[in-house]
């Protein structure tokens, strides 16, 4: 098969390009073809990854999650779809933990080697795919907001940091939710949605038993419905994902979602919109390599 290695050289603490030498050594061992593309500037890979679609079997890319949103979006508006395979660089690295790809390069590569391929869906806000989340209100904004210095400096602590300063704002603001031909309306300081149970880092078991590939997407509404809401969420992230009494967890496969024109989005921690959004899952649309243990958990 022929690869094209996409790599950001800024993700995570931009350590990444000690690694190609390792890299071409590998594949010089297999039959396979290697192509390497460093990221120019943000949204670049996008455009890359759009044009070269055709050309290749696989799209390997190196970065996190941000990175690896940048290449879908650029392979979803193309015709043909390479085989979506990762190598960890940035500070989270989510959608990399969601498919057991860990930051040993050796060990990566040789589930590209040897596994077959599995399809999993993408999900769509507006006109932005991601793969795995979609958030708004409190903790919403730390992903993009926390400084490139600050994530070299401290690494994921950055993050932590950031999120202890966005509980001290006041997040209040109001949605209408249309999904199953069903209506609700409520008052929220936080909506996520996810195809799995992790985000930022975290492992949410209590959060779902959803599947990467059954097309359906999950949102949870943590209403402002009583005092200490800033204790009682950060007590759901605590025991890992637990629903509290009053907040609303809906599956579907498309949700219309109506709310201030001020209210940010992101997608896969990266920022998408403010304002109303449409969220449509497309069942299996890619494929994408992952680990033995996660293809039988997720797939």
């Amino acid at each position: 098969m022929k690869f094209l290695l996409m790599y950001n050289p800024v993700s995570g603490r931009a350590n990444f390009k000690s690694n190609l030498a390792k890299i071409i050594k590998e594949f010089s061992k297999t039959n396979h073809e290697i192509d390497i593309y460093e990221s120019k500037e943000p949204k670049d890979l996008e455009k890359v990854s759009a044009i070269e679609s055709k050309h290749y079997d696989v799209f390997l890319v190196a970065g996190g999650d941000g990175t690896v949103n940048e290449v879908l979006n650029g392979m979803m508006n193309s015709e043909k779809k390479p085989i979506l395979g990762l190598l960890p660089s940035g500070t989270a690295n989510d959608i990399a933990a969601i498919l057991g790809i860990n930051k040993n390069i050796k060990r990566s590569l040789k589930i590209y080697f040897n596994e077959k391929p599995v399809e999993m869906d993408v999900n769509q806000l507006n006109e932005r795919y991601f793969l795995y989340t979609v958030a708004s209100g409190i903790l919403s904004r730390i992903s993009y907001d926390v400084t490139r210095r600050h994530i070299k400096k401290y690494g994921y602590f950055a993050y932590v940091i950031e999120a202890m300063k966005d509980f001290s704002h006041d997040y209040r603001y109001p949605v209408k939710v249309k999904y199953d031909h069903q209506y609700l309306s409520c008052e929220c300081v936080m909506i996520l949605g996810l195809s799995t149970n992790r985000v930022g880092g975290m492992s949410l078991v209590n959060f779902s038993e959803s599947k990467l590939n059954d097309g359906l997407f999950e949102l949870r509404f943590f209403k402002r419905a009583k005092s200490f809401w800033r204790f009682r969420l950060l007590s759901s992230f605590i025991r890992g994902g637990k629903k509290l009494r009053e907040d609303i967890h809906l599956v579907s496969s498309k949700f219309e979602i109506e709310t201030s024109s001020n209210v940010e989005w992101n997608v896969d921690g990266e920022y998408a919109c403010k304002g109303n959004i449409v969220i449509k899952t497309q069942k299996k649309a890619i494929k994408v390599f992952a680990s033995p243990k996660r293809k039988k958990r997720y797939f």
